[in-house]
């Protein structure tokens, strides 16, 4: 039995992105709303997103070259 075809979709590639990144997003909206005082929704927005990018782009380097 093979495996292969089981991540083809465009949902199934989300999701594991989703998976990978949600570390990152949630440390870094708590990270963003604590250095962005005034604006705590704003800077846990762009916390937020820039953990969940930093997030997988690091598992993706990882585990190429581990």
């Amino acid at each position: 039995m093979s495996d292969i075809g089981i991540l083809n979709s465009p949902l199934a590639i989300a999701f594991l992105l989703a998976l990978l990144g949600s570390p990152g997003l949630g440390i870094g909206a708590v990270i963003g709303a604590l250095l962005w005082r005034r604006h705590r929704v704003i800077g846990g927005l762009t916390g937020a997103i820039f953990g969940f990018a930093i997030s997988v782009v690091g598992w993706l380097y990882f585990s190429d070259s581990l």
